[in-house]
């Protein structure tokens, strides 16, 4: 069976969403590409078809998943460039 790119997408998304799951439920060095295949429903090939390793894995849901301080850091420093006066001469 062909797999077209939206099929391929929409399994690396769920290996991401497994991974998260696992990651948070075991920590990362306590889970295997095993249990990550078995919570997202593919073999472990399929993760590997995606990702080079866990560390890569770990890295794509890193660059995946917004981080809440990163947009408080982003928030701060909007609101500081607004209530600084600017400096006449």
């Amino acid at each position: 069976m062909r797999r077209t790119k939206a099929d391929a997408e929409a399994t690396r998304q769920k290996i991401l969403c497994a991974a998260e799951r696992m990651f948070y439920k075991k920590g990362v060095p306590n889970t295997t590409l095993e249990e990550v295949a078995k919570e997202a429903g593919v073999t472990r090939g399929a993760i590997y078809w995606h990702f080079a390793n866990k560390t890569d894995l770990f890295l794509a849901l890193y660059e995946a998943v917004p981080l809440p301080h990163e947009d408080m850091i982003a928030r701060e420093i909007e609101t500081e460039a607004f209530d600084t006066p600017a400096i006449v001469e």
